[in-house]
């Protein structure tokens, strides 16, 4: 059973879940733009037992504290680094989706200390090189989420009643298939409890450009780290042109592509499994079990 525990950086108070045994390598995982940790409450009693479970909501999302005006890469990173330093005994791992792949990237950055390896999922390491133009379909899609969740505050929907809009969004043009099509229904639950209690200045930042701005692609990186990343037909917000130009400037990165799949690799029903076996194999290896 999870244990909640509250943190303040900054004055912000961040929700942070936790369990698993206190001398076990601790496994923080960090979650993607306009949701939660909640994201990651699926995981498999394979992949958590004997490690230190450690679940985070990042400033502006799900149950910690909004903080208009500071949803930049360097206060996410520092908000991970308080959480490291108040929780794990030793280095952790860090598991990032989207965002948190990119906060993760940060810390292993400028706080190598603090990590002994990395696994990211899809991170979007570039968005920031590609301007405006380059990020036109994201931008697009924050825009419609932006709309939605102003609608669901302004008309004060309840979780359920946003987890049944959520669930029906279509996951592209019209005609393609909607997210609950896609996704296992804890990945749509979790997207639905998130919206209803994001603070909207987070979504200004996906679509300024702004969150992600400064993101160090050439600089070196320590810690092992693995990229998993979607299909460039799907989305793919690490592409593999992306991929050609890390292995320039980092080669020991290990990047693994899932054809067929989209961002959410994680909650996508065809590839979950896929997902946790190369995140078993990852941490077998850098969080071995006690």
């Amino acid at each position: 059973m999870a244990e909640t525990v509250r943190i303040e950086n900054e004055g912000v108070g961040l929700h942070v879940e936790v369990e698993g045994p206190e001398d076990a390598v601790p496994v923080v995982f960090l979650h993607g733009v306009t949701v939660s940790g909640r994201t990651w409450e699926w995981l498999p009693g394979e992949l958590k037992r004997g490690r230190r479970i450690v679940r985070i909501d990042f400033r502006g999302h799900g149950s910690s504290d909004h903080a208009p005006g500071t949803y930049h890469l360097p206060r996410y990173g520092g908000d991970v680094v308080t959480v490291l330093r108040a929780l794990a005994a030793w280095p952790a791992v860090l598991v990032g989706h989207s965002l948190g792949g990119v906060v993760a990237w940060w810390v292993l950055q400028n706080h190598p200390e603090l990590v002994t390896a990395a696994f990211l999922e899809d991170p979007p390491l570039y968005h920031a090189e590609s301007g405006p133009e380059g990020n036109a379909g994201s931008r697009i899609l924050f825009e419609a989420i932006r709309a939605d969740a102003l609608a669901y505050k302004e008309e004060g929907l309840s979780d359920e009643e946003v987890v049944e809009l959520v669930g029906a969004m279509p996951m592209g043009p019209p005609g393609v298939p909607t997210l609950r099509e896609i996704s296992f229904e804890d990945g749509v639950a979790a997207m639905g409890f998130s919206h209803r209690r994001l603070d909207i200045g987070v979504i200004d930042g996906a679509i300024d450009g702004s969150t992600l701005a400064g993101t160090d692609t050439t600089s070196p990186v320590t810690p092992p780290v693995a990229v998993v990343a979607a299909d460039d037909a799907m989305g793919a917000a690490f592409t593999t042109a992306d991929a050609a130009r890390l292995a320039e400037t980092h080669p020991a990165i290990e990047v693994i592509r899932v054809l067929g799949s989209g961002h959410l690799i994680h909650d996508e029903r065809r590839f979950r499994e896929t997902f946790s076996a190369e995140l078993g194999r990852f941490l077998a290896v850098h969080a071995p079990p006690v």
